[in-house]
């Protein structure tokens, strides 16, 4: 399936029901950033807390507090969590899911490596819906292709169920 094609099926279609993927944990942004190198004020996951190996998809979450800086600027009348902060976080989630996929595991391995990536790009995404201060964003990612050199995700933001948020992300592997 083409990109657009895909980006157009998952506009408003849920990419997985997380409370039905097979592992249900909760690990937290202790853990998170033992997979990723992003740190605050850039790490937008609050916690991981289900996957599904064989379908290469996980799940994660991040709580929109109403006292984040850039609710100050964005907008001063009308607070809005930005759209390119909501690609960064399925971004980061897509970095989460390279580990479990790439080590075949549900558990983060004592010697997990940070991966050194760059994103080289945004094939698309969609925004249908405002996140505001104080809402509770579910975060879903699924690896679509890679190889040793690139890999690419669809991910979505949902906020209470329904898809707010579609990207297709790609990145290098350095």
């Amino acid at each position: 399936m083409n990109e657009s094609a895909l980006l157009r099926l998952y506009r408003r279609k849920v990419l997985a029901k997380p409370d039905a993927l097979p592992f249900q944990f909760e690990y937290t942004r202790f853990d998170i950033e033992r997979l990723i190198p992003h740190r605050d004020p850039f790490l937008f996951l609050d916690s991981l807390f289900a996957l599904d190996l064989e379908n290469a998809t996980l799940a994660g979450r991040k709580h929109l507090i109403p006292d984040l800086p850039l609710f100050k600027g964005h907008f001063p009348d009308y607070p809005v969590f930005p759209g390119s902060l909501q690609v960064e976080t399925i971004g980061q989630l897509g970095l989460c899911l390279h580990h479990f996929v790439g080590e075949n595991t549900h558990l983060i391995n004592e010697d997990a490596k940070l991966p050194d990536v760059r994103a080289t790009r945004v094939c698309g995404a969609f925004f249908r819906m405002e996140l505001r201060p104080g809402d509770d964003m579910v975060i879903l990612a699924k690896l679509i292709e890679h190889d040793e050199y690139l890999g690419k995700i669809l991910g979505q933001v949902t906020l209470r169920g329904e898809v707010a948020t579609t990207a297709l992300l790609e990145v290098a592997f350095l």
